[in-house]
């Protein structure tokens, strides 16, 4: 059996659902050359995985709401009718290589973690250049018409709100399994907490938060930090600047009323998480997913407009998180968390009714199954 998974690294999320979802395989016995995880833009020329790599990162950084309207002008049908052909003409002429290694390895299963391979290789399907089973893992709450491509056999997505949303864009029911986005099993509770706030100096007795803003560490860190001196007696907090190498610097120089330690790109967010009571971040799908697999509730920051914006809708409907969009709304959201402990247990609840920690067990069981029919 060869199953194939793909991604695009553009934002971190996509690649780690890939990586996790091979792990699974692993573990169950498949061997690296029975599955393959790969990088669908290092199979592209250098300047259009640049430029996609690129155009991400400083629309979301400098044109946010620019990126945000764009978005969902795409979203809209009347305008993709005109998008969808020129886009898949041009994703077949920058993802050759792809359908050639695709063609060469003949797998059985491709898995795909990203929109730009999840259309190339259905619409190469219609055509009948590919014959392997097509699953398209949606790693947002709510899909986008990106997404959805006739040719695929399987769509795995979050939970019910995302199948109906499958559903409403024409989707056969059939081929939607709304069972949860993959998670890493390290993510789930191991109760931990004391013996890894001790690792780090931290004490046992404080709230502890933990901030952080996905892999290009973007995010008010100072302000918020200043904001929170107030409850210096109470807190303590783990800073996560992922590649932000500046915000690191000038965050290790400043002194705070109250523990702080900062890190930049960490492999180990699995106990920082494990050991926090508040997880303060941008509401990326992977990010989102595996706070709830640990139980951990978050602050929502001012979510990207796009897909942030549409996950931090589904958390704000299930009162799972809280909100805030400036620097100075930190406080009051402290202030009512320890005037009213009763509001902490409230959002815990609504986390773990929403949680899927076993999706990615799930995920691969459903596709073993498959193969072996």
């Amino acid at each position: 059996m060869k199953i194939l998974l793909f991604h695009a690294s553009a934002g971190y999320g996509h690649k780690k659902v890939a990586e996790v979802v091979a792990k699974e395989f692993r573990l169950r016995g498949l061997s690296q050359d029975e599955v393959k995880v790969i990088d669908a833009l290092d199979l592209t020329s250098k300047f259009f995985a640049d430029s996609y790599r690129g155009i991400y990162f400083n629309c979301v950084k400098y044109i946010p709401d620019a990126w945000g309207w764009v978005y969902e002008l795409l979203d809209k049908a009347k305008v993709y009718r005109w998008v969808r052909p020129i886009r898949s003409r041009y994703n077949r002429i920058v993802g050759q290589k792809l359908l050639d290694l695709v063609r060469q390895e003949n797998p059985d299963h491709i898995i795909c973690t990203h929109f730009l391979s999840a259309e190339l290789f259905a619409s190469a399907k219609l055509r009948g250049e590919i014959q392997a089973t097509l699953t398209t893992v949606i790693t947002d709450f709510y899909p986008h018409t990106f997404w959805v491509n006739e040719g695929t056999d399987f769509y795995w997505v979050m939970n019910d709100v995302s199948k109906a949303d499958l559903l409403r864009r024409g989707v056969d029911e059939k081929k939607v399994m709304a069972r949860g986005m993959p998670v890493d099993s390290i993510f789930k509770p191991t109760g931990r907490r004391n013996e890894i706030l001790s690792k780090w100096r931290f004490a046992p007795d404080r709230f502890t938060l933990l901030i952080t803003s996905g892999s290009f560490g973007l995010g008010p860190y100072s302000e918020i930090l200043r904001n929170l001196s107030a409850y210096g007696d109470r807190l303590q907090c783990f800073v996560v600047c992922g590649n932000n190498h500046e915000m690191k610097a000038t965050l290790d120089k400043e002194r705070f009323d109250f523990p702080v330690q900062v890190f930049g790109f960490v492999n180990f967010m699995d106990e920082l998480m494990e050991a926090s009571d508040l997880l303060l971040a941008k509401p990326g799908g992977a990010t989102t997913v595996e706070s709830l697999a640990k139980g951990v509730p978050m602050i929502v920051l001012n979510p990207i407009p796009g897909q942030e914006t549409r996950n931090a809708r589904f958390l704000k409907e299930q009162d799972a998180s809280f909100f805030m969009k400036n620097p100075d709304e930190v406080k009051p959201i402290f202030q009512a968390i320890f005037e009213y402990p009763e509001l902490m247990d409230a959002k815990c609840k609504a986390v773990a009714a929403v949680a899927k920690p076993h999706a990615t067990d799930d995920l691969v069981s459903f596709i073993l199954k498959t193969a072996a029919h």
